[in-house]
């Protein structure tokens, strides 16, 4: 069992999950795979996402050592960009992106024959 100061966790992937669970983080974190983004590119990137809710996302992703802003007078492109344990993640977006290109059909066919036998 993993603890941490507020959670007990049954296994590592349920930590794992924390850390990127989110409507909208693993797609945040998915972009800045690519690189450093500002926060409009990064909006326009993710149609359908309020101001708000990007702003909290990212907030949430650097509380979690996730994500980091960059500081305008810093070497690095202006925006956010993943850290060092965010970049740990990389093989893993990768591995869930080759699943759902292999297997979302099947899910979203699943998910429309379940809705029309409700």
């Amino acid at each position: 069992m993993i603890q941490d100061e507020a959670t007990t966790y049954v296994c590592p992937v349920e930590l794992a999950l924390q850390a990127i669970v989110g409507k909208w983080k693993p797609a945040i974190l998915w972009e800045l795979t690519a690189g450093a983004r500002r926060f409009s590119e990064l909006q326009s990137a993710l149609p359908g996402i309020a101001h708000k809710v990007l702003s909290q996302q990212l907030a949430q992703l650097q509380r979690d050592g996730m994500v980091m802003r960059s500081e305008p007078a810093s070497d690095a492109p202006p925006g956010y960009m993943l850290t060092l344990l965010g970049g740990t993640l990389r093989p893993a977006l990768d591995a869930l992106a080759q699943w759902g290109k292999a297997h979302g059909d099947r899910v979203s066919a699943n998910a429309q024959e379940m809705n029309r036998h409700r």
